[in-house]
């Protein structure tokens, strides 16, 4: 069949026309698919704390320099021990012992107290007196590295014992152990509260009103300046 010129022209611009409007419509098509998504994906991370152990107030803001005030003593000719020692309480409301395991040890962890040094002493501008020698009773000096007496004693078993800031935390195995007396080279240190292995993994607690004990050795001078100092640790299972 015979086209006309002219037609033949016309039918080639449309075409034309078509095919353009299908490459644009293609192009517009593949912008939107590239841009299609809005929606950012955000990762987050939550990592286990450290365990550890301190000495807060009822806000539990860390104490700068907590201290156990001892109650103070007469110069006596005879040793000061048993109903006569002289006794302090460590952990009050204001000076708290506090113990956090934000996920940290899961098999369990103990609490522990010691001097600095089993050589300390409580230290004076005088005669000084130990912590550590059960000589006498403490009464006198034993067979240790020192050459004067005393000994400190260690009840946790008496305290109070609670959970901390966690609202479902419960002190289930968790155990305030029984009284210790510090002995050089062999309990030079003394453990105050273990959490076992089924206690809550994630959770802390509060200890306040252990008590202890000093014996001091007869005819002991007169001073006001007499000190130690002792560390608590915390040591994973």
């Amino acid at each position: 069949m015979n086209i006309h010129p002219l037609s033949s022209f016309l039918l080639r611009k449309v075409n034309l026309v078509t095919a353009t409007v299908m490459l644009t419509t293609m192009a517009l098509t593949s912008v939107a698919w590239v841009y299609a998504s809005s929606t950012s994906n955000f990762a987050q991370t939550i990592s286990a704390g450290t365990l550890s152990v301190d000495i807060v107030d009822g806000s539990y803001v860390t104490v700068g320099s907590p201290s156990v005030t001892m109650s103070a003593k007469t110069f006596s000719f005879s040793c000061l021990s048993g109903g006569t020692a002289s006794t302090g309480t460590f952990g009050t409301a204001s000076q708290v012992i506090y113990v956090k395991n934000p996920d940290a040890a899961d098999n369990g962890w103990t609490v522990s107290l010691a001097a600095s040094n089993t050589t300390d002493v409580w230290d004076s501008a005088g005669t000084d007196y130990d912590f550590n020698d059960a000589g006498g009773s403490g009464c006198t000096d034993g067979a240790d590295a020192d050459s004067v007496g005393g000994q400190m004693t260690v009840d946790p078993s008496v305290g109070t014992l609670a959970a901390g800031a966690c609202a479902s935390c419960t002190t289930t195995s968790v155990t305030k152990w029984s009284s210790a007396s510090f002995l050089e080279g062999t309990t030079d240190s003394i453990t105050l509260l273990t959490g076992a292995s089924d206690s809550d993994d994630i959770g802390d607690w509060k200890l306040t009103g252990v008590s202890i004990s000093q014996t001091i050795p007869a005819e002991q001078p007169v001073n006001n300046d007499y000190d130690i100092n002792m560390t608590i640790s915390i040591l994973a299972s």
